[in-house]
C-alpha cells in the first residue's frame, strides 16, 4: 500500500536508494502498469494515488532480501532510523 501522502519525492528516493543496493530487478506494478524500482522517473509514471495496492516483484541472485527491503520501507511508512520520511 502506498504511504498516506502517496508517492511523493522522499518516498521514491528511499526506494530507489534501496533498489539500488541490489543486483536483482525490482518492480512495482499498479493498475497494470510496471515500473523499475530502480528508475525514479519509472515509478513517477505508476501514478499510485494513496491508499493504492502494488505489486511487488523481483528476480535475481538477491530477490528476497530485495523484497524484504522494499517491503519493510512500505510496511514502516518510510520511517527510517527513527525519523519519519514524508
Amino acid at each position: 500500500m502506498t504511504p498516506e501522502d502517496g508517492l511523493h519525492l522522499r518516498p521514491l528516493q528511499l526506494l530507489v536508494r534501496k533498489a539500488l543496493t541490489f543486483s536483482s530487478t525490482i518492480t512495482l506494478t499498479f493498475d497494470g502498469k510496471r515500473a523499475d524500482v530502480k528508475s525514479a522517473f519509472d515509478l513517477m509514471l505508476l501514478a499510485a494515488p494513496t491508499g493504492a495496492i502494488l505489486s511487488l516483484e523481483t528476480s535475481g541472485s538477491d530477490a528476497a532480501a530485495a523484497a524484504d527491503a522494499i517491503s519493510e520501507l512500505f510496511e514502516s511508512g518510510f520511517v527510517i532510523s527513527g525519523s519519519e520520511i514524508r
